[in-house]
């Protein structure tokens, strides 16, 4: 079964997928240099890629987007009522850094899972190393220092695109110099 995409059009919409489309993450990865990898994922997977990028920006950042959703019937979180910019005029159009972010986080799904199950012993530790050798039996594995399970991943560029409409300290992203 094909991979429909439907496109957030700023109504609202109770069936939209995606706030990108095939055509707005080329221009997109084009513009940003990232065409010819974009372009050696089949349409399949580019469909699969945008609905997952779509629904990962959502959940990552659904509790810190500004405002509020504009209708309780819309499938995705944009577009929002009472969104202002930095400027304080109100945004009445989803911003075209929401585009972007989900694009960047589509580039990200095509090739690898954005939010993959962590491997965890048995006693509930994260493995963060498996090695094993043949000659000589011997096995080595190393957990996290913290017991808390690490989910996300960070991506920083997508992060960075979708900053700006964000609540202020929602701790969206923290960087270190």
């Amino acid at each position: 079964m094909a991979i429909t995409l439907t496109k957030e059009d700023g109504n609202g919409l109770a069936n939209a997928n995606v706030y990108a489309d095939q055509a707005d993450a080329a221009q997109y990865l084009e513009n940003t240099g990232r065409k010819d990898a974009w372009a050696a994922f089949s349409s399949a997977e580019k469909n699969a890629a945008l609905i997952q990028g779509t629904d990962y920006l959502d959940q990552a950042f659904r509790n810190r987007f500004k405002g509020t959703r504009s209708s309780s019937t819309q499938r995705l979180e944009w577009p929002r009522d009472n969104v202002y910019d930095e400027l304080g005029t109100l945004i009445t159009a989803i911003p075209e850094e929401i585009l972007n972010a989900s694009i960047e986080f589509a580039f990200e799904a095509a090739s690898s899972p954005l939010a993959p199950t962590p491997q965890v012993s048995d006693t509930g530790g994260q493995v963060v190393l498996q090695r094993d050798k043949v000659d000589v039996l011997e096995t080595e594995t190393r957990y996290a220092e913290s017991r808390s399970i690490k989910t996300f991943r960070s991506y920083p560029r997508a992060q960075l695109v979708v900053r700006r409409w964000l609540k202020p300290g929602a701790g969206a992203l923290t960087l270190r110099i």
